[in-house]
């Protein structure tokens, strides 16, 4: 047996797993025995896999989940740093959100629909015209949600050009339902366009009919979740307030790129209304 090599119990004694971690990382790739044998299935380590042993156990008692410890353990060790920082911006990005929907939480169970600190929206009623639109739509959880607006505005442009088509109006991700951890929606990308466009793939056309909706304007800093929520809500409270039947799904009009100052214009939460 090569010197170099441990059993498993040793391998264990050495990173401070337990059987079960080890089992795991093993079926998830990230710890794969250095050799079995292939009669009696003992399994031994290498003992250059100890230290990434270690750095494994560290990034899962920090709650790095699986997939991205597998990223980081990957890499080349110079590397590894700037990864577990992108990581944790985008936990603390997380916390941060969950803690303004907390305060939004707060407001909702006491009570208080309209605080001081609590943002106003201005609400308008507006007619629409009929539209064409050409759409592709999902069911998904609101992990996947960003990456999907982003990649089917992307192929709904790209349908257009090749169809010789104009767009001819903002994109518009529609909410038939609601986005979040266990609710699936499902979501609508649209793009109005003029022209001839035929449907192909998950790309569908639409005919949006003349109505109206009740719409807000935010800028990008409201525009950001869950400050977002407070515009549905207003918009909600007016329609109530003036009587309108909401007989449609909620619409966010994206009136630009994210490229744009914090107090600028963004996007609009419209309601279809009648």
């Amino acid at each position: 047996m090569d010197e170099h090599l441990l059993r498993v119990g040793e391998f264990l004694r050495r990173t401070r797993l337990s059987p079960k971690a080890l089992r795991l990382y093993g079926d998830r790739g990230l710890l794969v025995p250095a050799r079995v044998d292939g009669h009696s299935g003992h399994r031994w380590y290498a003992l250059a896999q100890v230290a990434r042993a270690r750095l494994v156990g560290l990034l899962r008692q920090a709650d790095m989940p699986l997939a991205r410890v597998r990223e980081v353990v990957e890499l080349e060790p110079a590397d590894r740093l700037a990864a577990v920082d992108r990581w944790w911006a985008g936990v603390e990005d997380d916390v941060a959100r969950r803690r303004a929907l907390v305060r939004s939480l707060h407001r909702r169970l006491a009570g208080d629909d309209d605080p001081p600190e609590a943002p106003v929206h201005d609400v308008a009623l507006r007619t629409t015209d009929e539209a064409a639109l050409l759409t592709t739509h999902r069911r998904l959880t609101v992990e996947e949600l960003g990456p999907f607006i982003s990649d089917a505005a992307r192929v709904l442009e790209e349908h257009l050009a090749a169809s010789g088509a104009t767009r001819a109006g903002a994109l518009r991700v529609v909410y038939h339902g609601m986005v979040t951890a266990d609710s699936d929606g499902p979501v609508e990308v649209a793009v109005p366009f003029s022209g001839t466009v035929r449907p192909t793939g998950e790309l569908r056309l639409r005919r949006q009919p003349a109505g109206r909706e009740a719409v807000t304007v935010l800028t990008r800093a409201e525009a950001e979740y869950p400050r977002l929520l407070d515009a549905y809500d207003a918009v909600a409270r007016w329609c109530d307030a003036a009587g309108l039947e909401r007989t449609g799904s909620p619409v966010e009009v994206y009136l630009g790129g994210r490229d744009v100052a914090p107090d600028e214009p963004h996007l609009e939460v419209a309601w279809p209304v009648s």
